[in-house]
């Protein structure tokens, strides 16, 4: 039966063609996260993927998937993760300096990968829809000049994602992965929240929180909907269950 994982902030940087098991950190990366604490963590992703998720599993991954800067380079990395078990749904993060077209994205992936960004696909009888989010008003992060008009453009695309499900698909239960949490410790409301409450959203994950900002994570029900942070180190690097059919 159908299990659907998610696991966000990959933070790839190959850069040549590698298997899951022949890697060079100091030929074949051209960012390592070891500096972080992630010591080898592609190696920890790759036994724990592979412990959890099957062949007919889908696996949601909202942004920093690539450090790469150009799409040609990004390619080695999902040809890496194309290499585990199950199906991927990737959506952007504000590190995915490779997306300049959604079209030349879909283009680049490897058959049985899938990317979202602003609009929504299904997972059998479940919507999945996505958007990268951005900082929110009132957190510590956020400055009005700079983020304003990207802020509300990312909940307007969100809509336009629920929108677009709802015409087709009214009855599904939805699931939203975006990379920026919608809503923080320092502000606690959001039109991210408004639009999935709107729509009816039972889940939401996120990624983008490392280190102690992680441990503020707002997680849990929050108005209906239940929000998870799926950040790889959060996890221990270890894809997270959402949904088992089989349950």
């Amino acid at each position: 039966m159908l299990a659907i994982y998610a696991l966000s902030d990959l933070h790839l940087s190959f850069n040549k063609p590698v298997d899951l098991y022949h890697i060079n950190p100091e030929k074949d990366i051209n960012k390592p996260m070891d500096i972080f604490g992630w010591d080898r963590h592609y190696d920890q992703i790759r036994d724990n993927w592979l412990e959890t998720v099957r062949s007919d599993d889908t696996v949601l991954i909202p942004g920093d998937i690539s450090w790469a800067m150009k799409l040609e380079e990004a390619r080695y990395d999902f040809d890496w993760i194309n290499q585990l078990p199950g199906k991927k749904i990737l959506s952007p993060g504000n590190h995915c300096y490779y997306v300049q077209s959604k079209k030349k994205v879909r283009e680049a992936l490897p058959q049985g990968m899938e990317w979202i960004d602003a609009d929504f696909t299904l997972v059998e009888d479940l919507v999945i829809a996505g958007t990268r989010g951005w900082n929110l008003p009132g957190d510590h992060s956020y400055k009005e000049e700079a983020d304003r008009k990207i802020y509300e453009r990312q909940v307007g695309r969100l809509r336009m994602a629920l929108e677009g499900s709802m015409k087709k698909y009214p009855e599904y239960e939805k699931i939203v992965m975006i990379h920026f949490p919608p809503i923080t410790k320092y502000s606690t409301e959001s039109g991210f929240m408004d639009v999935m409450k709107e729509f009816g959203v039972k889940m939401c994950i996120y990624g983008h929180m490392h280190g102690k900002s992680a441990e503020e994570a707002i997680q849990g029900v929050i108005d209906g909907i239940e929000l998870k942070l799926v950040a790889c180190d959060a996890l221990q690097f270890c894809p997270v269950l959402l949904k088992n059919s089989a349950l």
